[in-house]
């Protein structure tokens, strides 16, 4: 037997009635705190900075390796064409490997250690907004009025 037009009415009432009932319970959780929005906005803005961080020491641990491996080529080559009877051609040798030397202890030095802790220092805020701010709603009026005088604390 099949349902009557009436039957049929309510059903899709009753489902649009869900569909409504679920659009409001979405809607309440949309946060209106401002101390929320503030601290969810000061994340942003940390992980902002942080990534410019990251990136500027990831560049500098980059450059470093990148003259190493040009010193290595230099040196291979030096190397090659060394005359051990010119002194010239010997001390030229010498002093890229001196050279050569400085920047590979300067490669596991200090620039290393900057770009790891450039880049902990970045995952851990990322991961603290990832697990507090990401995919929540907040108001947009409150959150544009904050946004036009944010002002966040220094970060540490």
């Amino acid at each position: 037997m099949r349902p009557s037009i009436g039957a049929r009415c309510m059903a899709l009432l009753g489902g649009s009635l869900l569909v409504l009932a679920a659009a409001g319970t979405a809607r309440a959780q949309v946060s209106s705190d401002p101390a929320e929005i503030t601290r969810c906005l000061c994340m942003e803005h940390a992980i902002s900075t942080l990534s410019a961080d990251m990136s500027a020491k990831t560049q500098a641990l980059a450059a470093v390796r990148q003259h190493l491996a040009a010193l290595d080529a230099q040196l291979e080559n030096a190397k090659r064409n060394e005359d051990v009877n010119n002194p010239s051609s010997v001390a030229n040798e010498k002093a890229i490997l001196e050279q050569r030397d400085a920047t590979y202890q300067q490669s596991l030095g200090p620039v290393v250690g900057d770009a790891d802790q450039a880049t902990a220092r970045y995952n851990a805020e990322v991961g603290s907004y990832n697990g507090s701010c990401a995919n929540r709603d907040f108001d947009s009026v409150i959150m544009a009025q904050i946004s036009a005088h944010l002002s966040c604390p220094p970060l540490h």
